[in-house]
């Protein structure tokens, strides 16, 4: 798969893993409403999860928004592939996907891309 191949050659981008429906429903279970990006990308046709680490670029824009007195986490856009957009799931979701799919990581932290 060519998405594939092409997040696997972003500099700090690790594992890169498409999710299947049951794991998207579960996450959407698991997210914050407030994580408006998660949300987004989990609906999306295809969802990635990456690990990324300290040599991964800096977002493309603000990732995290103040709405009112509200904090809000919207998705952000992944140049790389254009029309995706991405977006870090909190420590719950991080932690359930990374058990999920046996994963063994040091210092690295994850990202959504949907698409």
């Amino acid at each position: 798969m060519k998405t594939e191949e092409t997040l696997k050659n972003v500099l700090g981008i690790g594992n890169v893993i498409l999710l299947n429906k049951e794991q998207k429903k579960r996450i959407l279970e698991l997210e914050d409403g407030n994580n408006v990006g998660v949300m987004k990308c989990v609906k999306r046709e295809f969802c990635f999860f990456c690990t990324h680490d300290s040599s991964f670029r800096e977002p493309d824009c603000e990732i995290v928004r103040k709405n009112n007195e509200k904090i809000i986490f919207p998705p952000v856009g992944f140049h790389e592939i254009p029309g995706a957009i991405s977006s870090s799931p909190s420590k719950k979701v991080h932690d359930w996907v990374v058990k999920e799919l046996g994963l063994k990581l040091k210092d690295e932290a994850s990202l959504l891309i949907g698409l």
